[in-house]
């Protein structure tokens, strides 16, 4: 009885352990995959220009703002800017997915931009 106790237990622990590892995988791939991270976490304001957001491909809507890309575009999409809240709102996101999707942004409006 107490064998399978045992051995229930462990196999318990081990499919926390598995599920752990499974959504920090997840998160590293989003993080690298640009594309991915804008489409869930980002689209939903940036496609549409909801509330005055820059859409994403139209640069006729970043032409006011700074010239320093990537750093103050990374800097708000963390912190917030204006009607934006940081992160777009999902504060659990992690700053290199955040820093992915809005990269991924900035290549598709500005493909030949200066590096920062």
């Amino acid at each position: 009885m107490r064998l399978t106790a045992a051995i229930v237990a462990t196999g318990f622990v081990l499919v926390g352990c598995a599920n752990g590892t499974d959504e920090s995988a997840s998160s590293a791939d989003e993080a690298l995959n640009g594309e991915a991270a804008y489409e869930e976490h980002c689209a939903g304001c940036h496609e549409t220009g909801m509330i005055g957001a820059p859409r994403k491909g139209e640069r006729t809507d970043w032409e006011e703002r700074s010239n320093l890309w990537q750093a103050v575009l990374m800097e708000h999409a963390n912190t917030g800017y204006f009607e934006m809240p940081a992160k777009g709102g999902k504060t659990d996101l992690p700053d290199d997915v955040v820093n992915a999707a809005a990269e991924y942004m900035l290549e598709q409006t500005f493909p030949n931009r200066p590096e920062d």
